[in-house]
């Protein structure tokens, strides 16, 4: 663990390699050398903050009330500042579309007259309403990913494998689970992009996409349980947390992109200069490989067995295909910036194509919102 990072340098970043010894294959295993974040910013209180990028890599203790206060408050000013931009990018498209008066029109035209490239992206309300969305979207499955590896590694201490957990707490996972499958069977049926979509669901349900904490039971509210009987099965509560990572991975696996999008995005990206654009083409060539690796593990796993995979192994797998989404995701970005494409190449790193035993390092590595 870093205590503490340095001012910005220049991304150093060493090959990604493809690297066959006998009956293990692992798949472009990545290492960056250098700082990654800038100086800290409204919305984070200091620098040893879990979510800031000083203390997001690798710690091997993460305490569950200071990850989740930090989660909330982050969720939150995303949240503020997602209610804002979709405001501006509905009012500029309805000035674009239909101009409610000309002066209108002309103050559009002399503000847009000028600018580069760069400088429409910086200024265009959408494409900060994109980096919202994209945060909370990471933010959530790495919190959902600490609660599932917590609640694991609780059970597994536990001497009654079928101990208790509270039924409070399975209710807000599951309803953090239909929020989330409302939110993917009711997006066709939306107009606009994904991340306008998600703002406007999210103020209408604000537990969209917020999951809950995972807390075990003390003596106190073991007795308020007893008396509501409102307790369930370990098992139980598991396979709730399964069907909630099952149904996040629905809802990441439908934000496409769409072929139109392809080509704005390139012709976007090439002349603003602010990320290393060969970086970003190798980072999305291995990320596009090692999804193939990981399903393809998963095929022949269940062919050499003849049978299903144990539900361990399947989600093992499931969640890897999630991290790598969810990367593949930030590396589509309109507004992407150095320290982002850091933390996609370092995510990345963490899942390694092996073809026994673990293959994927569970442990949180926050996403920079802001820098």
């Amino acid at each position: 663990m870093r205590d503490s990072v340095s001012a910005p340098t220049h991304l150093e970043t060493k090959k990604l390699v493809i690297e066959e010894k006998g009956d293990e294959e692992i798949y472009g295993d990545s290492c960056t050398v250098g700082s990654t974040s800038k100086s800290s910013s409204e919305w984070r209180s200091s620098i040893e903050d879990p979510f800031s990028s000083s203390s997001r890599r690798s710690c091997p203790k993460w305490e569950s009330y200071t990850v989740f206060k930090k989660y909330d408050e982050e969720m939150s000013f995303l949240d503020r500042l997602s209610a804002q931009k979709l405001h501006e990018t509905e009012s500029l498209r309805s000035i674009k579309v239909s101009p409610r008066s000309l002066s209108e029109r002309i103050v559009y035209k002399i503000s847009t007259m000028n600018r580069t490239p760069a400088e429409n992206i910086h200024n265009n309300p959408y494409c900060e309403l994109e980096s919202a969305y994209v945060a909370q979207m990471c933010l959530t499955w790495e919190a959902l990913n600490w609660n599932y590896k917590n609640f694991l590694t609780k059970r597994a201490s536990h001497s009654d494998p079928n101990a208790c957990c509270p039924a409070t707490i399975a209710q807000k996972f599951q309803q953090f689970q239909v929020l989330l499958q409302r939110c993917v069977e009711n997006e066709p049926y939306e107009h606009g992009r994904r991340p306008e979509i998600y703002a406007r669901m999210r103020l209408l349900a604000p537990k969209l996409l917020l999951v809950p904490e995972y807390r075990e039971l003390d003596v106190n509210d073991d007795e308020k349980e007893d008396v509501f009987h409102s307790k369930i099965s370990s098992a139980s509560f598991l396979m709730i947390m399964e069907d909630g990572i099952r149904t996040l991975m629905n809802f990441v696996k439908v934000d496409k992109e769409k072929s139109f999008q392809v080509l704005v995005a390139y012709f976007w990206r090439n002349p603003r200069g602010l990320i290393d654009f060969t970086l970003l083409k190798l980072l999305k060539k291995v990320n596009k490989k090692k999804k193939v690796k990981v399903k393809d593990l998963r095929r022949s796993r269940k062919c050499l067995r003849k049978r299903k995979l144990k539900v361990e192994e399947e989600m093992e797998i499931l969640m890897a295909l999630i991290d790598l989404k969810v990367v593949s995701r930030v590396l589509r970005m309109s507004d992407l910036n150095e320290e982002q494409l850091h933390w996609c190449e370092e995510k990345m790193s963490k899942v390694r194509v092996i073809w026994m035993g673990k293959f994927r390092d569970s442990t949180p590595l926050f996403f920079p919102a802001h820098s």
